[in-house]
């Protein structure tokens, strides 16, 4: 089992809470995954207020730093064999991620003007969306190695369980390089948020 943490934007965020969980289930044979939603908490009715608080109040971090809403992720694996044609093949494969996202929620909603609502509105529908997408690009890659592990042979099981893990290590590296570069790609678009823009005085 491994803990890794992905993070919106480091430098900002907020505390946590639960929000409300989200759903289970397969994505391919072999891939399993739940996701739990929480929340953290954002005082501030003004884009300059609210801005400050999530710089002053991040979420502690000890993988990625702090960010404005995270992703992170635990991971088992479970794999037995079977004798096959003078070697070993795979019988049965499970990988389950198990996903927590976290999303800030406005705690001073209701003193808000219109205009910031709206601002805040779009900052946290791009923070959903963000990890979100962050959960396709993992499920994607598991979709496609998980079927490819299932595939692989050895000459003896106990070489073929140290094989499969092997492999899954080699593509799970390789998906969070896709994440870091997702995250990298999308930094800028949470700049030029109206709500960024306005707190920061830009």
């Amino acid at each position: 089992m491994d803990r890794v943490t992905t993070c919106w934007v480091r430098g900002l965020s907020v505390a946590i809470a639960v929000l409300f969980a989200g759903g289970a289930g397969p994505a391919e044979a072999g891939l399993r995954y739940t996701t739990v939603f929480k929340s953290h908490p954002v005082y501030g009715t003004t884009p300059r207020t609210i801005v400050q608080y999530m710089n002053s109040h991040p979420i502690p971090d000890p993988d990625d730093g702090a960010a404005l809403a995270n992703i992170t992720h635990k991971h088992t694996l479970s794999v037995t064999t079977q004798a096959s044609g003078g070697g070993c093949a795979v019988k049965d494969l499970t990988f389950t991620w198990n996903f927590v996202i976290t999303l800030p929620k406005a705690m001073e909603r209701a003193k808000m003007s219109s205009s910031t609502v709206g601002m805040w509105n779009e900052f946290v529908a791009k923070a959903k969306w963000h990890e979100l997408r962050r959960r396709e690009i993992f499920l994607a890659c598991g979709a496609s190695f998980v079927p490819a592990a299932e595939k692989l042979t050895a000459p003896t099981c106990w070489g073929l369980k140290a094989k499969v893990r092997r492999y899954i290590d080699q593509q799970y590296a390789a998906c969070m390089k896709k994440q870091r570069a997702f995250g990298k790609a999308d930094r800028a678009s949470v700049a030029n948020l109206r709500l960024m823009r306005a707190g920061l005085g830009r």
